[in-house]
């Protein structure tokens, strides 16, 4: 037995090492790919209904703005232009009294 009897020993040693770490992480991630499969389906029903909650407060928000929001804004502004105005005439009486 000489040397390269144990170098090549060391090889085949070596190689069947590897080849079953090779399978044990093979069989590894194909045992956590079928957990993450069934995790994905339900992540994905999450996302969907998140998506179909944020859909329906974004309607709602519309809804409100066109029917409550608009209107004040409307109003507030009708309001101060007509304070302005009153305002405005009252300024022009003072001036010409004074």
């Amino acid at each position: 037995m000489d040397l390269s009897w144990w170098r090549d020993l060391a090889i085949v040693v070596w190689a069947c090492i590897a080849t079953i770490v090779a399978v044990f992480i093979s069989i590894i991630i194909l045992l956590l790919y079928r957990k993450l499969v069934p995790l994905m389906k339900s992540a994905d029903e999450v996302i969907e209904s998140a998506d179909a909650v944020v859909n329906k407060v974004g309607a709602v928000v519309d809804y409100t703005k066109d029917q409550f929001i608009s209107p004040v804004v409307q109003f507030g502004s009708a309001v101060q232009g007509i304070a302005q105005g009153i305002s405005m005439i009252v300024g022009l009486f003072k001036r010409k009294e004074e």
